[in-house]
């Protein structure tokens, strides 16, 4: 079966699945319209310079305004994951945070950083930078996005960085929190070699490593909202439920590499065989 096929397969399954994801994390699973848009927009069906940016138009459009467009490739190379999730309290789930332009006036969410001195400030005040945030089209943004990834490792999906070696070989030094402070994460010796979580298809297994994903997060990111924290405690774990924004589908569908790069998790997978 080639890579579409097998796409198709996957997705028309995926339709079955999303009624079973609902017994748990029911509010993570997205619609089969929101699905559509992010396949939509993941390479090769979109450019690369669009994954992983966020467009926010519910308050936006109330206002007249144009959608906020974040771009997750611009803060990831200041800030880890977790500056933002567990620091700033952004929730992982869209439209969960409850941000409004009070709230960030008064510093809390982007307003953090957006104060005119560690970044482009958010209030009314000359000059004003609406546009750097509320965007009626993104040619900038993507001019911008080019210039950035041209001096980093390159790979074949999501936005085309590879930001694990870029990490890993300091092209990129992202601050662990707010403050630029120190922060040691230690990865629990039960936890330092990858898991071997098996698979349930005929691929090969799935290797998960902790330290990779504390290097820029923390375990309450994942653990208990997304991940049940008790051995086996995970229940209904598929590759359609992940597909449709659950559990490792939260972020390896729209911000971190996406589930079509089958070989960053199946490492055993043979060169010739397709995505989904």
């Amino acid at each position: 079966m080639n890579k579409w096929g097998c796409r198709i397969g996957l997705i028309s399954a995926g339709f079955f699945a999303l009624s079973l994801s609902f017994e748990m994390h029911a509010s993570w699973a997205v619609e089969r319209e929101e699905l559509g848009q992010v396949l939509k927009i993941m390479p090769p069906n979109g450019p690369a310079e669009q994954y992983g940016n966020v467009v926010m138009r519910r308050s936006s459009k109330k206002s007249g305004m144009p959608p906020v467009v974040f771009p997750h490739w611009s803060h990831r190379g200041r800030y880890t994951c977790r500056v933002c999730h567990s620091e700033l309290e952004f929730a992982m789930r869209s439209g969960g945070s409850g941000i409004t332009r009070g709230k960030y006036l008064a510093g809390k969410f982007c307003g953090a950083c957006h104060n005119g001195t560690t970044a482009f400030s958010v209030r009314d005040e000359e000059p004003r930078q609406c546009d750097r945030c509320h965007m009626k089209d993104t040619a900038a943004l993507n001019k911008r996005f080019r210039s950035f990834a041209a001096g980093l490792p390159a790979t074949s999906f999501g936005n085309r960085i590879d930001w694990g070696a870029a990490l890993a070989e300091g092209l990129v030094a992202p601050q662990k929190t707010l403050s630029g402070g120190t922060l040691l994460i230690k990865t629990p010796e039960a936890l330092q070699k990858p898991l071997d979580l098996g698979t349930s298809a005929p691929r090969s297994s799935v290797a998960f490593s902790h330290g990779e994903h504390l290097s820029e997060m923390d375990c309450s990111i994942c653990h208990p909202d997304i991940f049940n924290i008790k051995k086996k405690g995970t229940r209904l774990f598929s590759m359609e439920i992940n597909i449709y924004g659950q559990f490792c589908g939260v972020c390896h569908m729209r911000v971190a590499f996406p589930m079509n790069d089958c070989r960053r998790c199946h490492m055993g997978m043979g060169k010739n065989s397709s995505g989904y």
